[in-house]
Parts: structure tokens; sequence; C-alpha cells
């Protein structure tokens, strides 16, 4: 007898069109990261799932010059933008299309719609629109839309403003830190790299114990100060000429930010009054709003939302004391929650530039920044030889990288699941409206989804993003993103699917959760969570061909808990764990990852091609190592970075003619480790003649350029500088201060177990 034919299993139609069109339909990575690409079809599969569920969005994230987000016009056909009737889910490539293409369903509610009679065209054997080539949105998951004006425009698109509000106090000058913030405000303004161009608006206002408003009309020799003490009362005393255009008040304007350092070089006010200055730079924009780049030093104790030192907030260094550390990271008051609060609501966004000596109670002062829409940048001990570049860069960047402006958003979800937690620098409004008067290409949100129990899951679940902005060029843009997975019957195919970068990024911000009003719990409950999380993770790697994707979130959990964020040592201000805290809360995938596990490069055994450039025009770097002191030797140089700074370490042995060749010293004791990390700041990389210096500042340029914004080199010597702890501290592999524990000892004490016989403790494993 004939033996029967093998019976083909069936595919699934949804299932095969998606596998087919995935890599277009679907949001580049770049904009959209999803826990994992496949999601369980049930309740009781996703409690088997010992990750969370949830997608990170980046929403104006830079590209790389291959590819650019494909835009649509509408500015000429008002009406035209198509949009679903119920759930106003925008058109996509996963919605289908029927009667031929007279209608149409909606891929996240599944509503059926009526097709616009301009927006008809035939349909293909597949069912997929014959004119999809010609139209980006069907074909394409990120998209932008140029929206007509009138139609989602509640009033004229708002112009690029910029006030910066500048503490003159004796902290900010002696330190160097207002010479610092104008020149970085100077290299702006006299290069015109801030968007807008002729339509861009600047205001200047300084304060110590009182505020100091400036006229600075086109048509003055020099600014006109009016100063304000009445800090309960505070109000405009200029009627004109405070805001002002940055093309036409050029002149005066880099004429106020060349004299402010003198005006000041001789005061003896020590005391700062933050809060009235706040209010008035939002009295002055309160009409127009824009972006609020606040200059600060020390902690404000006089005028509006002064803050008290009390003992238990004054003592930074006892962040590691369990009664205490999780209450030094929340509000002293919620003056500055309400400040956020009234700034989001006319427009305007605030970044927090803090450059302190001491304790300032960071966690009271940034929820004005978070709340608003804007970032933290953090100076501790600042020191203007050695950060004074990494604050000017930042004010560069700050001012010249993508905004969007009066900026909201929203993310939906297909029928089935529902969005439970969003997480992210902004305010929400409702159910799932977030608000951020200023959105920045930095920017990063995150979204936990949880399935809905009274509806079933379609085969594929889509997420979208609508951010609504205007851009620096007055037009209003809707920036949509699509992403779409497979729902499967099995919890360990959601595992074989998983993303641990994402991941990671998740968890960190359901760890601060803990954190949050009205939980308030201790930081030993944080860690613990995250403990928790990585010990399902081992478990159900155990059996999953993903095991070696999926044993990296170990190891980057590994590394936060050791981090400035979460380590439990006596090393951690609390000012400096709230401003790690408040960057977690919006970093990109990237950084965060870069952060948890940073990149070693060793530098002193480059071959030919590293530190030259590559086929492609980049700089081709060393290889990266495991981040152990097994990977170190004492003849050795090793370059560092987590994404906020770079460390150089330099062995007792490193050969003397690598360090003639680099630092042009002969011996390692000679070495001056500031004037050496001057040779590699942006104005000289370039300016090596040696071949091998050419090649190491190639190097560090390059880094430097993956990651934004800008990373201060420190450079430290084998048993010759105290910072060389600090470089030890990121070789998270092995035992650390405030974790005492290798990736080895941690892995075993989560469960896992190496196939064959177990190694030494401390050796790191690959493969697993």
């Amino acid at each position: 007898t004939a033996q029967a034919a093998p019976v083909q299993p069936q595919v699934d139609p949804v299932v095969e069109a998606f596998l087919r069109d995935e890599h277009t339909s679907n949001a580049p990575a770049y904009f959209v990261r999803a826990c994992s690409s496949r999601m369980p079809s049930a309740v009781g599969l996703a409690a088997k799932v010992p990750v969370p569920l949830g997608f990170v969005f980046q929403p104006l994230a830079p590209v790389d010059g291959q590819w650019n987000v494909p835009s649509v016009s509408f500015r000429n056909a008002p009406g035209t933008i198509v949009r679903c009737k119920k759930c106003k889910a925008y058109m996509n490539p996963y919605v289908t299309w029927s009667h031929n293409s007279r209608r149409w369903n909606c891929n996240l509610c599944g509503y059926n719609n009526e097709t616009p009679s301009n927006y008809q065209s035939f349909l293909d054997d597949q069912g997929k629109r014959g004119d999809r080539g010609e139209r980006p949105e069907l074909l394409y998951g990120s998209i932008d839309y140029l929206s007509p004006g009138e139609q989602y425009c509640a009033r004229p698109p708002q112009p690029p403003v910029f006030i910066f509000v500048i503490e003159v106090g004796y902290t900010a000058v002696q330190s160097g830190f207002l010479d610092a913030v104008a020149a970085g405000l100077k290299q702006v303004i006299a290069d015109r790299s801030y968007p807008g161009g002729a339509r861009t608006k600047m205001a200047i206002v300084t304060y110590d114990t009182s505020v100091h408003f400036y006229k600075l009309g086109a048509n003055l020799s020099q600014p006109q100060m009016v100063v304000v003490s009445d800090l309960e009362d505070m109000f405009l005393p200029l009627a004109e000429d405070i805001l002002v255009s940055a093309e036409e008040c050029e002149n005066t304007i880099l004429t106020l930010l060349d004299t402010l350092p003198g005006m000041f070089r001789s005061t003896k006010l020590n005391e700062s009054c933050l809060g009235s200055a706040v209010r008035a730079a939002e009295i002055a924009t309160k009409h127009i709003g824009g972006r609020m780049m606040i200059f600060s030093s020390m902690i404000p104790t006089l005028g509006e939302e002064k803050l008290t030192l009390k003992p238990t907030r004054e003592q930074s260094k006892s962040s590691a004391q369990a009664d205490k550390e999780a209450e030094l990271l929340r509000p002293a008051i919620l003056g500055y929650i309400d400040k956020a609060q009234a700034l989001s609501g006319v427009q305007s966004t605030v970044e927090l530039f803090v450059a302190p000596q001491s304790y300032v109670d960071l966690a009271s002062l940034r929820p004005l920044a978070e709340l608003s829409g804007g970032d933290v940048h953090y100076y501790p001990q600042f020191n203007c030889q050695q950060q004074g570049e990494k604050v000017q860069q930042e004010i560069v960047h700050t001012m010249t990288r993508e905004m969007g402006w009066e900026a909201v958003m929203r993310i939906r979800i297909s029928r089935g699941w529902k969005l439970s937690q969003y997480y992210g620098h902004h305010q929400r409004r409702g159910q799932d409206l977030l608000v951020m008067p200023s959105c920045t290409s930095d920017q990063t949100f995150t979204v936990v989804a949880e399935m809905d129990e009274g509806t079933a899951p379609d085969p594929v679940v889509t997420v979208q993003c609508a951010l609504l902005y205007t851009n620096s060029s007055g037009e209003r843009v809707i920036r949509v993103h699509t992403y779409g997975c497979l729902t499967v019957q099995s919890p360990q195919e959601v595992v074989n699917h998983v993303d641990p970068q994402a991941v990671a990024v998740t968890l960190g911000h359901l760890m601060m959760e803990t954190q949050r009003p009205p939980r308030e719990a201790k930081l030993a409950e944080a860690r613990n969570y995250l403990n928790q999380m990585c010990q399902k993770v081992v478990a159900a790697a155990q059996n999953s061909p993903n095991a070696e994707s999926l044993m990296t979130i170990p190891l980057y959990i590994l590394g936060l808990l050791k981090s400035p964020a979460l380590r439990a040592s006596n090393d951690t201000p609390v000012d400096l764990r709230g401003y790690f805290w408040s960057r977690l809360g919006s970093l990109s995938v990237p950084l965060t990852v870069a952060f948890c596990y940073p990149r070693m490069f060793a530098l002193h055994d480059l071959d030919m091609a590293t530190g030259e450039a590559g086929d492609e025009g980049r700089i081709v770097l060393p290889q990266t190592l495991n981040l152990t002191a097994q990977c170190m030797v004492g003849h050795g140089v090793f370059l560092i970075e987590d994404g906020h700074q770079m460390m150089l370490w330099l062995g007792r042995q490193v050969s003397p003619d690598f360090l003639f060749s680099v630092f042009q010293v002969q011996a390692i004791e000679q070495l001056d480790p500031n004037a050496a990390a001057e040779l590699f700041a942006p104005a000289n990389i370039g300016a090596a003649t040696d071949p091998l210096a050419i090649k190491v500042q190639n190097i560090i340029g390059a880094v430097r350029s993956e990651r934004l914004p800008y990373m201060r080199l420190e450079i430290v010597r084998q048993q010759l500088d105290q910072g060389e702890t600090k470089f030890f501290q990121y070789l998270v592999e092995d035992r650390t201060l405030g974790l005492q524990m290798s990736h080895q000892e941690f892995l075993q004490r989560l469960g896992h177990r190496p196939a064959g016989t177990a190694a030494a403790a401390g050796t790191p494993q690959r493969g697993y």
C-alpha cells in the first residue's frame, strides 16, 4: 500500500500576511521596542510569562542618514486624514479592506468604517490596496502626517521660545558655573544653531536673593536690568522687550551674556529664590509657553516654594540607611509639583541644570522638570575646569536637538488588551492623554499592557503611538508609530521572542513604581522586586532555546543593582541617587542598557584597522570586553563608558611608548589626569599628530558621538588616583562596593545551574 503523504500544517492567512510584511509594517526599533514580539492569547497564559509585557516608545528618536520617516501632507485637503470613527486610531498597514476599498476595518477596535470617496482604490488578489506603494501610511509603521492647522490647532502654532533663568549668587559665580552657562548659551546664539530661525524668541532672567529682568530690545546699546525684590508678589516690571526675537536682538542678548559673569563677580549673596524666579519666568511667557532652562547651584531658601534644611534631609550621605533612604528620595514639599502642573497648562517645559557644592534637596526640585516634560542635568561638586565643557555641550545639545512644541500624545492598543501603566516625563490628563509642552528626540515613554479579561484578543495585537506637535518651522505634525505582535498559544513562545533590553527598561520603571505614593516602600523592596523578577527569568531560561538572550536580563539587572541608583552603600549622596532615578525615568533603551552594563575597551593593543575609518566612514572600535578585572592587565589601558561619562584607566606598567605617543610624558607619575583629559576635549579631537594618539582620539571621539548628551572623560592611574575605586565599581561581573556578589554568584543565588561542571564563582560565563 502507498504511504500517505504528510499533512501540511494549515497557515492562518492573517499570520502569513503578518510575517510577510512585518518588517515594513512595524515601526523601526529606533522608535518602538516591544518586551516580546509575541503576545499570549489568554489571561492564563499571560500569568505564566516571566517578564512584563510592555512597549518602549521614543517618538522623535534620531535615525541614521539611510532612512527618514515618510511624510504625507494634508495641508491643502482639510478633513482627509483618515481615522477610525470609533477609537480615533490612524490609518496604518494593519487595517483590512472590503467592498473594493469602500469600507475598512480598524485593527485596534474592529469598527467597520466607511472610506472617504477621495481615498478609495482597487484591491488586489490578496485584499491589499492596489495603491499602497503610493501611500506611505498603508506601507510603513512610522509616518508623519503634515496636518491642516485649523483641524489640529487651538491657537496659531507656537514659535520656539527659550527663557534662561540663571542663578547669579556667590556659589554659581565662584565655582565657574555662571561662566560655563554663559559660554554655552553664547555658542548656540552666535552660531544660530537653535531651531526656528527668525521665529525663535528668547528671554533672560537672573536671580539670587531677588529676581532681575532684562530689557533686550534691538534698538538698545546695552541691556537694561530691572530688579524685583518682592519675592512673594512677583510681577512683570517691564511692558515690552523682555521676550524678544533671537535674530533681531542677537547683539543685545550676546552683550548681556558677555557681561553677566563680570556683573556679579564680586557678589557676596549666597541664597537662592529659585521658586520666585520660576514664577517670574512663567509670568513673562504664560501667553506663549516655551522651554524654560533653569540654572541653579544651591538650595532655594527664599521666596516662593523655599526649602528648609531639616536634619533628616540635609544628611546627604545617609542614603543607604534603610529608615531614611526612601524618604530622602521623595519631595519635602509639593510646591514644585504644583508649579510643574501650572507650567504644563501654559505650554511651558522646564529643563533643570543643577551644579551644587552641597546638598540641594533635588528630590523636591526634580518634579519641576519631570512633570512638565523636561529633564534634570546634575553636576555635583561642580568645578569649571573639570565639568565646564560638559555643561556647555549639554546646553548646546538641549537647544539644538529635534523638538516638538505644544505636544500631546496618545497610545492605543487593540481589543483584548489595555494599557495599565505609563512611564516617562509628562503630565497625564484623563485616562490616556500624555501632555508634554515640549517633546524632544531624547525622550522615551514606556507603557505596560495587560489582558482585558472580557474580550478575546485579535490574532495580531497592535499598539499605536500618535504624537501631535508643532515642529520648529511652525507646522502641525502627527507622528504615528504602529507596531504589531502575533498572539501565540504558549508562554514559552512569548519568552522565546523576548527583547532583553526593552525588558530591562520596563523593569526599571516598575521598580521605581514601588517608591511612588501611596506605596512609599523602602529601597530594599525595590531591590527585592528586581531579584524576584530575575528569579522568574532564570527559571524560564532553563528550557528555552532563547536562553542566552534571556540570561542577559539578570546581567542588566545586576548592573542596575550595583549602580548609584540602587546600590546599598554610603558612597552615594541622596541627590546623586535622585538624579539617576530621574534620568532613568526618560532614558532611551540604548542609554539604559549602557547605564546597566557599560562598555569596556582595551586601547593598549590596537590593530591596524581599529581607530581608523572603516568602509562606511565610521571609526572602527575595539572589541568590547566583559566587565571583570580578569579581562584587565597591569600594562593595559582601558576605556569604560556608561552613556553618562567615560573613564580611562592606566595600569602602572603601561608602556612608556604609549604614554609618550598619547600624552607626551615618559612615566605614569608625570601624568596630570586633568590636563591629559583635555587632550580629548571636542576642540582637540583631530589635533594629534602621532599615529597612536590619532587612533585613541578617534576612538574616544567616536564613542562620544554615539552617546548624547556629552560624556566627560576622567583619567585614573592605577594605585595613584582616588577615582580608581569608581572605575572598578563599573566592573559589575565582579564583587563591588554595595553588592559583594559576582555575576556568577548572583546567578547561582537565583537558582541558575549551568550545564556541566559548575565554574568557579566569579568566572564570567557566556553561552550559559
